[in-house]
């Protein structure tokens, strides 16, 4: 039996004798089995460790040689195996979660001195350069020439970075790679981005910049995985229209680019991005932006080169107040409640409606049923780094906000500048 991981010896004499340990974890193949020159089923177990520097392996008897096993972290692919002679610690870590349970449990078992004759073992020789040689992590193709049409991508890659290739869709190869992090897909022609991105369970950083998407489907935002870790949008140069309101899901997101696209506004609840830091949305059509954006707290912004008004006066329309109907108070429930929803769930109408909610200052939703209003507001509230948005120096923009009761006319007319939620 063998697995692949990062094994890390610590000698636990060296405390007492005030030795600090200099070494750090290596990767490393391990196997359990006899010595080639123990053929019956009655010769001593082993376990070999084999690196890139010592191809032969180091041997730890098994049999009453088996301290301790610390497996609490098992499930994220982490074990220690304690040895009483000699008096190391086998720290190991990125290791197959399967993989390494059945193999501590057969270590269990051999150090008990149960009976394990029906597993197959095999005896022990020196690893091959492919066992034990680092698994690569990080690529970057930047021509077509350069793809790997023939191979297959590397299984543990991190980082891959494929940019200038004319790719049209995304290689489906590229949703196997479990471990991927950082996907740069920049400068190519993708104009489509598929729900295979679930694949990728543990994606932080997605780079699409300078391609030909023109919506981003609000599936992708919804993504359990995408929600807990994505921290980097980056949708830079492309035709999107429309942001859908379910971005705003996005709670781990740090950074958010969407120049040079065809934006005329954001989500009604950008606001909730609590995490945000850095926003980048110069070039857009962007005309006003919502009252949420008043609730950022970003240590960049960048808005230049947009369509905003020169002058924004603080204006309320006057209207007769009536009540909501029964669907828009369902509505304003399901909004305000969080409660997700899709089209396998209702009607497409319904979805689409329930899309268009409108935030109302005191972070209720509204429909129909609202008041308009614009006031002006300073990006320097926001963040102490703010491009201005036009030549001019400008950073006053227009925010465009709904009212959704008679109580938060009242509120706003009393002092048009105060976010009261």
């Amino acid at each position: 039996m063998r697995i692949k991981c990062e094994m890390d010896v610590v000698n636990r004499v060296l405390p007492s004798m005030n030795v600090k340990k200099g070494g750090k974890a290596c990767h490393t193949q391990l196997s359990i089995g006899r010595k080639p020159q123990s053929d019956n089923k009655e010769g001593v177990l082993f376990i070999m460790a084999c690196t890139a520097k010592d191809r032969n392996g180091t041997k730890f008897q098994i049999r009453d040689n088996v301290e301790q096993i610390f497996a609490k972290f098992i499930n994220e692919g982490k074990a220690t195996i304690r040895l009483k002679d000699p008096p190391q610690d086998l720290c190991l870590c990125k290791a197959d979660p399967l993989q390494l349970k059945n193999f501590l449990t057969l270590i269990r078992k051999a150090s008990l001195g149960e009976n394990i004759d029906k597993i197959n073992l095999s005896t022990l020789a020196p690893a091959s350069n492919k066992s034990v040689d680092k698994p690569k992590t990080k690529m970057s193709v930047t021509s077509r020439k350069d793809y790997p049409l023939t191979k297959s991508f590397p299984s543990q890659l991190e980082y891959l970075h494929v940019s200038q290739c004319r790719m049209k869709k995304i290689d489906s190869r590229i949703f196997q790679l479990k471990k991927l992090q950082h996907l740069d897909l920049r400068e190519n022609v993708i104009e489509e981005l598929p729900s295979t991105f679930s694949q990728l369970e543990n994606l932080q950083e997605l780079i699409l910049c300078a391609n030909k998407i023109q919506n981003l489907p609000s599936s992708l935002c919804l993504l359990p995985k995408w929600k807990q870790f994505l921290s980097l949008l980056d949708l830079s140069n492309n035709g999107i229209t429309l942001l859908p309101v379910q971005l705003c899901e996005l709670d781990n997101l740090v950074t958010l680019k969407v120049d040079e696209n065809k934006l005329e506004t954001f989500p009604p609840t950008i606001g909730r991005l609590k995490r945000l830091k850095y926003l980048s949305a110069s070039q857009n059509q962007i005309k006003t932006l919502p009252c949420s954006f008043m609730q950022l707290r970003l240590e960049h912004l960048d808005l230049f080169n947009n369509p905003f008004a020169d002058d924004t006066k603080s204006d309320l329309e006057e209207t007769e107040w009536q009540a909501p109907s029964l669907v828009e108070c369902c509505a304003r429930m399901i909004r305000k409640n969080r409660l997700p929803y899709s089209e396998e769930d209702l009607h497409t109408h319904l979805c689409r409606y329930l899309d268009s909610a409108r935030l109302c200052w005191c972070g209720g939703f509204c429909f129909e049923r609202c008041v308009r209003a614009t006031t002006s507001f300073s990006l320097k509230t926001l963040s102490p780094t703010v491009s201005a948005v036009d030549m001019r120096g400008r950073t006053d923009v227009p925010i465009l906000l709904f009212l959704c009761s008679p109580q938060c006319q009242r509120k706003y007319k009393t002092n048009p500048y105060a976010y009261w939620r």
